[in-house]
């Protein structure tokens, strides 16, 4: 037997309360294919972003999860002059330069062996 839901929230609810107890949750095609829609918007905010490939982001401590993007620009030379700014201003904060899924700068800790040139794949 399938719950009912009549709005996204309604879905969500659902959908966290049968987490929370440990149980599978199953998705008719239609539902699975909402969700769907749903999750690739929300990676998308901005179409007009697209154009702009390289973007300085926020990102917690371990570089795991995004939490702002700060500027994004068309060009490297100005994204690196906002990230210098960012690196004076938000010295706390783990700041990436990315280009794509490339990450150009990564503010945290150098990796092992110090190859500052390596570039990481998320």
């Amino acid at each position: 037997m399938y719950a009912q839901w009549t709005t996204e929230k309604d879905l969500a609810r659902l959908i966290g309360e049968r987490a929370a107890k440990g149980k599978n949750v199953t998705l008719t095609p239609d539902t699975a294919e909402t969700v769907a829609r749903r999750l690739m918007k929300s990676h998308d905010p901005d179409p007009h972003l697209k154009s702009l490939t390289f973007r300085l982001e926020v990102w917690d401590a371990s570089g795991n999860n995004l939490i702002e993007l700060l500027a994004a620009s068309s060009t490297f030379a100005l994204i690196k002059l906002g990230y210098e700014a960012a690196r004076a201003t938000r010295r706390n904060d783990r700041l990436f330069v990315r280009q794509g899924i490339r990450v150009v700068i990564d503010s945290g800790e150098p990796s092992p062996g110090g190859a500052e040139n390596v570039v990481r794949l998320m």
